[in-house]
């Protein structure tokens, strides 16, 4: 019977198919994983065994050293669990955009080099002579051993990533599917750069990752399709990067002569308030930039809320036990999405729990135990700001290998293209200032429309949207119905195709519905 099932399924997907049948239903990418994860416990275990024999060893030829071994870190996560601020790293010269690759088999890489690494220092110990050896050597594997402590941390983050996105990634293969489109349409471009850059037309035949072009063309001829190539690329990658969407909470301020102000409300019920103070830091420096004469930054407003005051609605931890509430435990696990909802709305939210850091809801962002740079803080902190990753990310299906994710870092000089080495720019805060200007003309758009039944007035108010953000989604769909409602059927119709094709981009089926009655000639 499998045999005929395998004959049957050669295509692509079968794999997978198969792969998740003989895990008890698992998808590939679940059951690949679980793998891994033995072999992450097997290094964890294997250098606490490491650990204990090294600690033997010096107790016996040199005890003053003990106190520099620590034990390797415990790989939990839970409530109230901080990671370790550290330094960023200095930004490199630019270099070309590299698309980099995760996957469970690169993880395993990763496990296999610390475990050939275990095993060379476990051979140096062994060779110890039972009368001891010099404090040198002994200095020398304690440093050795922590060192190896350090590289489990970047392991341990990269299964948490591949747990996370490989998980994303099947959850709604669609949006990837178009997302890796847009990373495919980058690398082309990048390649019919290069032919063009070259002299000849067999140097240019000869470059990799070009397609769609009659390459039996020569010269002037070949030239233009490439370029008109790399033009429709080019439009392809940018119709997919999102504009920023502020909440309500994010304030501008009044211009203070040539100073703009971005204020942000902020609910935290970290305890620890020295590390708030490290992030509201690593915010606040980050976004800070100055323009010639113009200067804008960012204003967090935290307020601190006791794991009493979110679960109980007591400040006070006795009153709270005697009410016979009890708040989560420092350590403990917690549902991350019921626990981001117990905290106001008008506010921006810094909280722990997280296996990965990473954002939930729109607006809070949940920390996990894991080593963080500061610049990531401030990646971070501008998607709560509403903007979206301005790295391109994919995906290649490996089968029963899982997922392989991708990623690609267009722009090395914008925070939120590269969380490593990008700096916040005047663009950011234009943006945000943008955005404002748009609000603020739809409030009034809307209020024409469905307030004051003026669509004409309406139609003006949108169209100026339109002019600042020309994909922006509820200013073509309001257009639309104001048009309709100014008498303007047949403008209004190349405006409610436009939104056709949004909403089904963002597969809103609502929208979808009512733009296909519209152009079937409903009202």
């Amino acid at each position: 019977m499998r045999r005929l099932i395998a004959v049957a399924c050669l295509a692509f997907a079968c794999g997978t198919w198969m792969a998740a049948q003989a895990q008890g239903g698992e998808p590939a990418y679940v059951v690949r994983g679980k793998q891994t994860e033995v072999r992450q416990r097997a290094l964890e275990e294997r250098l606490g065994r490491f650990r204990d024999v090294l600690a033997a060893a010096l107790e016996r030829g040199a005890p003053e050293l003990l106190s520099s071994l620590e034990p390797p870190p415990p790989g939990v996560v839970g409530y109230q669990l901080l990671p370790r601020v550290i330094s960023d790293v200095p930004p490199s010269p630019s270099a070309r955009p590299q698309v980099v690759r995760y996957s469970w088999a690169w993880t395993d890489t990763l496990i296999a080099r610390e475990t050939a690494t275990l095993a060379r220092l476990e051979a140096q110990l062994a060779q110890i002579p039972a009368s001891g050896a010099d404090r040198a050597t002994y200095q020398a594997l304690a440093a050795e051993y922590r060192k190896a402590v350090e590289r489990r941390r970047p392991i341990d983050a990269d299964i948490d990533y591949n747990r996370l996105w490989q998980k994303q990634i099947a959850d709604d293969r669609p949006l990837f599917d178009r997302i890796t489109r847009r990373l495919d349409a980058f690398v082309e471009r990048q390649a019919i750069e290069d032919a063009l850059a070259v002299g000849s037309d067999a140097e240019r035949r000869a470059v990799r990752g070009i397609k769609g072009i009659d390459l039996a063309l020569t010269g002037e001829k070949l030239q233009q399709a490439l370029a008109g190539r790399a033009e429709s690329l080019t439009r392809e990658v940018a119709a997919g990067i999102g504009a920023v969407a502020p909440p309500a909470f994010v304030r501008v301020q009044p211009a203070n002569g040539h100073e703009r102000v971005i204020s942000v409300p902020v609910y935290t019920d970290i305890a620890d308030a020295g590390f708030v103070d490290a992030f509201k830091s690593a915010v606040e420096t980050q976004w800070h930039v100055r323009a010639g004469e113009d200067a804008f930054r960012v204003e967090l407003v935290i307020a601190v809320l006791t794991p009493e005051q979110l679960y109980c609605g007591q400040s006070d931890g006795t009153r709270a036990r005697a009410a016979g509430c009890t708040p989560p435990a420092r350590g403990d696990r917690i549902d991350l999405a019921a626990h981001a909802a117990r905290f106001p709305k008008d506010g921006a939210v810094l909280t722990t729990g997280a296996s990965s850091l990473r954002i939930v809801a729109g607006r809070v962002l949940a920390l996990a135990p894991h080593d963080v740079a500061r610049r990531v803080f401030a990646h971070e902190f501008g998607h709560l700001l509403g903007f979206p990753d301005a790295y391109l990310r994919g995906y290649r299906d490996l089968v029963a290998e899982g997922f392989q994710v991708l990623e690609l870092v267009p722009d090395a000089a914008d925070i939120m293209s590269s969380p490593g080495t990008g700096s916040v720019l005047a663009r950011h805060f234009e943006a945000l200032l943008r955005s404002n200007d748009i609000q603020a003309v739809m409030s009034q758009g809307l209020d024409a429309l469905y307030q004051r039944d003026d669509p004409i007035e309406a139609v003006a108010r949108f169209r100026a949207v339109l002019k600042l953000n020309p994909t922006h989604y509820g200013a073509t769909l309001q257009l639309a119905k104001a048009l309709d409602r100014a008498g303007k059927g047949d403008e209004a119709l190349t405006f409610w195709r436009e939104v056709l094709r949004m909403a089904e981009a963002a597969r809103d089926a609502e929208t979808t519905n009512a733009a296909r009655a519209r152009l079937s000639g409903g009202k």
